[in-house]
């Protein structure tokens, strides 16, 4: 239960991360962390923390050696704030997005990064399902509730200091219509791999969209005015 295995998708993850940033990260916090995937490629970051509801994947993450909170965001009281923070596929499933979003972008060092994964309506293939009349599988309520137009994002968190540095897209590894077939299917998923990273990552194409912040330094700013 307790035994980690890398993913290619997540070590893909942390190798955008770390290049935006310049570097390894000094302080981590990875909300809706799930048994701790992510945080498990950090292993020399300084403060490395978690935010997850599932007490059982709690459970899994501490015995991994990671920090993980067992609560709702909003109501946990962090002693420090992080130079990067990640929300992965969290935001569609909130009934109350601005409380969370308010909540988490008060958790970033000044000068840090805040990434968000979401699933995107305004991609080809969302668009494509519905022209076809198929349902898209993000479609999907109860367990989706909310989707989020890009304009609103940025939006949002302009609002609260923050600019965008970086927006890519990807499959999220889910799509390979061939799967089932031999050889074949292993042939398909290397391409849409390669398409991930290379053709279509920069063009909403796929419904996986990550959008890279860079919180503005305040500290100086304040500084000058006072003086």
């Amino acid at each position: 239960v307790v035994e980690y295995k890398e993913t290619k998708y997540w070590k893909q993850r942390r190798d955008v991360l770390v290049k935006q940033l310049g570097r390894e990260p000094k302080s981590l916090l990875d909300v809706g962390c799930e048994t701790g995937d992510f945080l498990m490629l950090f292993p020399k970051v300084q403060s490395r923390q978690g935010v997850e509801l599932s007490k059982f994947s709690v459970d899994i993450a501490a015995k991994r050696g990671l920090i993980v909170h067992n609560e709702f965001l909003e109501n946990i009281e962090f002693k420090q704030k992080f130079e990067v923070v990640t929300a992965f596929a969290i935001l569609e499933h909130l009934a109350e997005p601005h409380k969370f979003l308010n909540k988490l972008e008060t958790l970033v060092e000044d000068n840090g990064i805040l990434l968000i994964l979401i699933p995107t309506h305004e991609c080809f293939k969302a668009k494509f399902m519905n022209f076809i009349r198929r349902r898209w599988k993000m479609n999907s309520p109860p367990e989706h509730l909310n989707f989020y137009s890009r304009l609103f994002l940025d939006q949002h968190l302009s609002g609260k200091g923050y600019t965008l540095e970086k927006r890519y897209f990807d499959s999220g590894g889910n799509f390979n219509p061939l799967s089932r077939i031999p050889f074949v299917g292993r042939l398909t998923a290397l391409l849409v791999s390669l398409a991930d990273k290379w053709i279509f990552a920069s063009v909403p194409f796929f419904d996986h969209m990550y959008s890279i912040y860079r919180k503005k330094q305040t500290k100086g700013v304040e500084n000058s005015i006072n003086t």
